[in-house]
């Protein structure tokens, strides 16, 4: 076994055609010999269940150890970058542009390309709320101070409440600096889940209830 660090090898996988990138990847370390790769597990559903079908083909079909290190998008990325991380699955470059192009040129990772097409962010609400008539069909978030009475926040009622997602993403950073440049700070709160299991609860709970 080889050390980490004489793989020579970055992964970046942006945001199933993951696979298939992999087989080249192998390509190129099997040369250098087999070691441990380590994965950047990132803390939402999508990272994880990506990380360990990698994880799964790299070590049982072609013998490598695997490790996964938990953590939020900031860390981890600088863990990649510095050559403690190997591979990381998924980058959301709109959250993190300037240091993913920064790394690039710098040599210190490389991009695959897409590791599942169509993905995309932004803010929703229920599509049952507009076929409900509660909302119109072209709702804009310039038009959420006047609804904020539908999402009224239950500990602070004179508001509406905002879910963000966990305190670990980069997105819910991005998400605080656009609630306030748009003013929706003086009309909603922004409430935090906690994690990302407890926020898929609380948006299942709603839907399965048909509220807001």
């Amino acid at each position: 076994m080889i050390k980490k660090q004489k793989l020579g090898i970055k992964i970046l996988m942006v945001a199933l055609g993951a696979i298939l990138i992999l087989s080249s990847f192998v390509g190129c370390v099997t040369e250098e010999g087999k070691g441990t790769l380590v994965f950047a597990d990132l803390t939402w559903d999508s990272a994880m269940f990506h990380n360990r079908i990698a994880g799964f083909i790299l070590e049982h079909g072609y013998d490598y150890d695997i490790e996964y290190i938990p953590g939020s998008t900031i860390p981890l990325f600088a863990g990649l970058a510095g050559g403690d991380i190997d591979i990381s699955m998924e980058i959301w470059v709109l959250n993190q542009k300037e240091a993913l192009e920064t790394a690039i040129e710098a040599g210190q990772v490389v991009d695959l390309g897409p590791n599942f097409e169509g993905s995309w962010q932004g803010w929703l609400v229920p599509t049952y709320m507009i076929e409900d008539g509660d909302l119109p069909a072209d709702i804009s978030v310039e038009d959420m101070p006047q609804y904020w009475e539908l999402f009224k926040d239950p500990e602070n009622p004179t508001k509406g409440r905002f879910y963000n997602g966990d305190p670990g993403w980069e997105c819910s950073k991005v998400d605080e600096e656009k609630f306030e440049a748009y003013g929706l700070n003086e009309s909603y709160n922004i409430f935090t889940a906690g994690s990302s299991e407890a926020l898929t609860a609380s948006m299942l709970a709603a839907y399965e209830k048909h509220e807001p």
